[in-house]
């Protein structure tokens, strides 16, 4: 009836055991022992079926709650390795911004000196411009001072000399200067 490669359930099985049962009960033949005996048997598999059922049930509940155990233990790793790479990535950060405040207070300064240096550089430029411009306006005048002294006193200026005024002074005759002779 039962083919050696197909499975059957456990109540088909039951069931067949039991028209078996049924089938040599009338009978004294050892078969009919047999058939008895069976009925123990399938209550000995049933009860060890049970009780490796309920050893299989503990394992699983052991190994799940193992797992459980493990994956927690590794999420904690995690979460702590976590922790400590988000801690040093404050840290960088906040020494990043202290270096930008750092950096854009330089800056400021740096700026501010800028801006004096050129407000004084554009106070020497007009100075110096203001000076250019006298000394300007002073050179014709100078000049005719200079030309008027040497022909008055008849001064020949000496201009091989810098940084120093030198010359001759000649006073003709005629102003009461010395006669030369020839």
């Amino acid at each position: 009836m039962v083919a050696g490669t197909s499975t059957i359930s456990w109540e088909s099985t039951l069931d067949i055991m039991r028209e078996l049962t049924d089938l040599y009960k009338g009978n004294e033949t050892d078969d009919v022992a047999d058939a008895g005996m069976i009925s123990t048997m399938v209550n000995d598999v049933r009860k060890a079926s049970e009780e490796m059922r309920s050893s299989l049930a503990s394992q699983v509940d052991i190994l799940a709650a193992q797992v459980n155990d493990a994956e927690a233990r590794c999420e904690r790793e995690n979460n702590d390795e976590f922790s400590k790479k988000m801690d040093e990535l404050s840290q960088r950060e906040e020494s990043l911004n202290e270096e930008v405040k750092t950096i854009g207070e330089t800056t400021e300064e740096i700026e501010k000196r800028i801006n004096m240096y050129k407000e004084e550089a554009k106070a020497e430029t007009e100075a110096m411009e203001e000076c250019e411009s006298t000394k300007m306006e002073e050179i014709p005048r100078i000049k005719h001072a200079i030309s008027l002294y040497a022909n008055i006193t008849g001064i020949k200026f000496d201009y091989s000399k810098e940084g120093k005024l030198m010359g001759h002074i000649a006073i003709p005759p005629e102003r009461g200067g010395p006669q030369l002779q020839h």
